[in-house]
């Protein structure tokens, strides 16, 4: 990772960098080629430079006309009957991206489902992104931008969690990031681990087995209609604790600036059957829009080590976030806030967040 003080000096002088010409989101045997460059990876193709990013467990950066299900990409697509879609011109810099299509009073207008890791269930395991190993640690960037004149909070964003039974989609944790009904992100950590470290969800979005850990909101209203037309670039931080200890972690940040962050979080106990193993990207606005209205993302990177975002939209250099992640894992003793009924499902008949259940499992 490279600080914003390096990132300037790198701008100044030409250097030398390693980029892959390869497919993207699919780590294959690729060649390479040296060539000389001025500044860090053009945000529109971020996915060519994966093969010097092993900690990159995947990418996506919408280049690609390939199968969107498959090996080395998602488990499972709702394109909401086409109103979720891959298109030229809506991405970074006038690359390709996704398009989400909102009809006002619109609930759900599609995502994309992404498992990784060793994950006990079949049907997720179709993608192979490396299905031996255990993260108990991601990173999880999206750029993300709302269409000019965009107006209301879409909930749901994202969730990072932890798949654990091969029958069902039962979770032992979940790290939602979400809207706080205010134009902001916020955190929202879950646990479904009881005292024993025994998974106690029955199912998937288990509401009435969930222990909210505390939320806890951003600063920047990426959904304030003032802000709309720029691009954001989001990166979310999830850490599960250690065993037996209160240590675990879920943050994010735009553009490279701390926003919101929970520590000293006991996630899973002392559960260590599975690991971190899927990332959601979400449209899913509980209320309905409350318009026609468009917005989209871009570049889509799951790791295992910290991401740099590139220079904000009509912002000064970002700060790395691998320098705002550089953090003393300590055990908080603090009692998390409680959050407000607009931010915190508290039950599964919750109107504001309920929730329908995974396309596959319907």
């Amino acid at each position: 990772m490279v600080s914003g003080s390096r990132r300037l000096a790198a701008a100044r002088a030409t250097v030398r960098a390693t980029v892959a010409l390869a497919m993207p989101a699919i780590f294959a045997d690729v060649a390479h080629v040296a060539i000389d460059v001025a500044v860090a990876a053009d945000p529109t193709t971020v996915c060519t430079d994966a093969p010097a990013h092993p900690e990159w467990i995947f990418c996506d950066d919408f280049e690609s006309a390939a199968p969107n299900v498959g090996v080395g990409r998602y488990f499972e697509i709702d394109d909401d009957d086409g109103d979720f879609e891959r298109a030229p011109g809506v991405g970074r810099g006038g690359s390709h991206g996704m398009r989400t299509a909102w009809q006002q009073g619109e609930v759900g207008a599609g995502g994309l489902k992404v498992a990784f890791g060793r994950n006990p269930i079949g049907y997720m395991n179709r993608s192979r992104l490396r299905p031996n190993e255990d993260f108990r640690e991601v990173w999880v960037r999206l750029d993300v931008r709302h269409d000019v004149g965009w107006v209301g909070d879409p909930a749901k964003l994202s969730r990072v969690t932890v798949f654990t039974h091969a029958g069902d989609w039962r979770q032992a944790m979940v790290a939602h990031l979400w809207g706080d009904g205010k134009g902001h992100l916020l955190v929202d950590p879950a646990r479904c681990i009881d005292a024993a470290s025994r998974v106690k969800c029955a199912t998937y979005n288990d509401f009435a087995s969930f222990e909210w850990l505390g939320y806890k909101p951003g600063t920047t209203a990426v959904f304030d209609t003032a802000n709309s037309g720029r691009w954001y670039c989001v990166v979310h931080h999830v850490r599960l604790n250690d065993s037996g200890q209160a240590n675990g972690v879920q943050e994010f940040f735009i553009d490279g600036r701390l926003e919101a962050r929970r520590d000293g979080l006991d996630f899973v106990r002392s559960y260590r059957d599975f690991a971190l193993n899927a990332v959601f990207v979400e449209n899913y606005w509980n209320d309905g829009s409350v318009k026609d209205q468009e917005r989209y993302f871009d570049n889509l990177v799951i790791s295992a080590g910290p991401i740099e975002c590139p220079v904000a939209d009509g912002v000064g250099e970002a700060t790395a976030t691998a320098t705002a992640t550089s953090i003393t894992r300590t055990t908080s003793t603090a009692t998390p806030p409680s959050p407000p009924s607009t931010a915190t499902p508290t039950s599964p008949s919750s109107a504001r967040w309920s929730t329908h259940l995974p396309w596959a499992a319907r």
